[in-house]
């Protein structure tokens, strides 16, 4: 700062500023273009909670993210037809595959008592409707003709927001909250876009498969290293403890 710029003063120091909420969803886009239809539901409830590992974690529908072994994009590109199977990427990854051009619809919970801003990889999306868990119809609010796209999205404590997005762009998409303490507690998934799309396509450069192999990373199979549907060893919890 310039050594010249005004100091606040003592009685200022301790103030505090007030915001209200951003409605994305009021914003009309310049470029008019309508919101896609839907063929593909996906629900998720956003939860704060102890689990049986005796931690605290995020999850979608009670399932927390958790790094494969083996990275998503090899899987997809080593496993053959089976890349359309979600299991092989692994319980933990939530893999949600999305066929060539499909639409997509995300209606998002959040149950916690944080607002969470969450990102998509490789995608934007039509924020469609926001509204409040107690449904609230004086809180509810629908885009018009024409919704604002993004690619992250803020949902507040104890609402939800509905967006749609068209899978026309082939690869593994994270979609996570952007606090990154959020994500690191599991608050993650993927969707697998157009694997078959991504089998012709993409080639793994060797310099890739050095660095997993500098790392001791598989350069082939599904997200335990195995081939095909082996999936031993996957892990599946931990889950919430009841009670919390």
């Amino acid at each position: 700062y310039s050594p010249q710029a005004p100091l606040l003063n003592d009685t200022a120091t301790n103030s505090t500023v007030d915001w209200d909420f951003f409605q994305d969803i009021d914003l009309v886009p310049i470029d008019k273009i309508p919101a896609p239809g839907v063929n593909k539901w996906v629900p998720l409830e956003v939860h704060t909670s102890i689990f049986d590992d005796y931690r605290e974690h995020l999850a979608f529908n009670n399932r927390t993210y958790q790094t494969p072994v083996v990275p998503s994009l090899t899987t997809a590109l080593t496993t053959g037809y089976q890349a359309y199977y979600p299991d092989v990427y692994g319980f933990k990854s939530y893999p949600v595959i999305v066929d060539s051009m499909e639409n997509v619809e995300i209606a998002i919970f959040n149950k916690d008592v944080n607002s969470h801003p969450f990102h998509m990889h490789g995608n934007n999306f039509f924020v469609q409707v926001r509204g409040s868990l107690d449904k609230d119809p004086a809180k509810r609010k629908t885009a018009g003709s024409f919704p604002v796209r993004r690619d992250t999205i803020t949902v507040p404590p104890q609402e939800y927001a509905i967006i749609r997005f068209v899978g026309d762009n082939p690869g593994i998409w994270l979609f996570h909250c952007h606090m990154e303490f959020h994500m690191e507690q599991g608050l993650a998934l993927t969707f697998v876009v157009a694997p078959y799309r991504i089998i012709a396509n993409t080639t793994l450069p060797d310099q890739y498969k050095r660095n997993c192999d500098l790392m001791g990373i598989p350069n082939a199979g599904n997200a335990m290293g195995r081939t095909g549907l082996d999936m031993a060893g996957d892990p599946r919890g931990p889950f919430p403890l009841s009670g919390f």
